[in-house]
């Protein structure tokens, strides 16, 4: 994960140029074995951008087959689209687009410095519940709803977050 596009992102959010975050666009290269935790994660700083309990997640492919789509729904009505793809991408491997109510913020992948890290690295443990719950709409083919709203919880790349 890039510390420094999440800095950036964050920054960004916190001068309140893009107004209320209402939308996010992430998608990722990693590896198979560490996909479902990776999801988790970006799950919960994604909460933290959009500062709104993770409500209800849909998912769509498996590890298996290399690729996982979900649609993330927050209490507030911001939703994220996260995809997941096994195979290596460019640069740091994360294209992230965050629209806001006056704004947008776009990162390619193809843009990211070729020395970054990538987005092949698992920081700290994504809390079980978010990973049972991606699981579990993995499983159904339909939209899961969270027992209980998932609050955000940080950035998820073992920085400190919100």
């Amino acid at each position: 994960m890039s510390a420094d596009l999440y800095r950036a992102v964050e920054t960004t959010l916190a001068s309140k140029r893009l107004g209320t975050p209402v939308f996010v666009r992430y998608h990722f290269h990693a590896v198979a074995k560490q996909a479902v935790t990776r999801l988790a994660q970006i799950s919960a700083t994604i909460g933290a951008w959009l500062n709104q309990p993770l409500e209800r997640v849909y998912a769509l492919g498996s590890v298996k087959e290399q690729r996982i789509h979900l649609t993330l729904e927050f209490q507030g009505g911001a939703t994220a689209l996260v995809t997941w793809a096994g195979a290596p991408g460019r640069g740091n491997g994360i294209d992230l687009t965050v629209l806001g109510n006056h704004g947008a913020i776009y990162h390619d992948a193809g843009a990211g410095n070729l020395w970054e890290d990538g987005a092949q690295q698992v920081a700290a443990e994504p809390d079980k519940e978010r990973v049972a719950l991606i699981e579990r709409a993995l499983r159904s083919g339909q939209p899961e709803a969270a027992t209980t709203p998932l609050a955000p919880r940080g950035r998820g790349d073992g920085g400190e977050g919100t």
